[in-house]
């Protein structure tokens, strides 16, 4: 391609143009690496924000199964402390109807 654009030219005008043809090709090889590396930049970037984001539902997952355990506790805690409220009064009922008792 560069032969039939330099044919018919002095040497002179063929150098003129190679070096010209040259600077452009630099000059497009460099932006496309400017290009390249600002596309890395912001993968790094976007790297970056995906892991704090990752962090961040981690640390609410952690917190939401926490409070729903802290919750399922306290729930099972009042049942036994009904269930044991439940059993006092049978007992005493029990101990109170019994011929044992009848005779302290």
């Amino acid at each position: 391609m560069d032969e039939i654009l330099l044919t018919g030219r002095s040497d002179e005008e063929a150098i003129d143009d190679s070096m010209a043809f040259s600077i452009q090709s630099d000059a497009s090889v460099s932006n496309m690496a400017d290009c390249l590396s600002a596309i890395a930049n912001k993968i790094h970037e976007l790297n970056i924000e995906d892991l704090s984001i990752r962090r961040m539902l981690h640390e609410s997952h952690s917190y939401y199964i926490n409070t729903h355990t802290f919750v399922m506790l306290q729930i099972s805690n009042e049942k036994i402390l009904e269930d044991q409220e439940r059993l006092m009064a049978k007992l005493k009922r029990h101990c109170s109807l019994s011929p044992e008792a009848s005779r302290s």
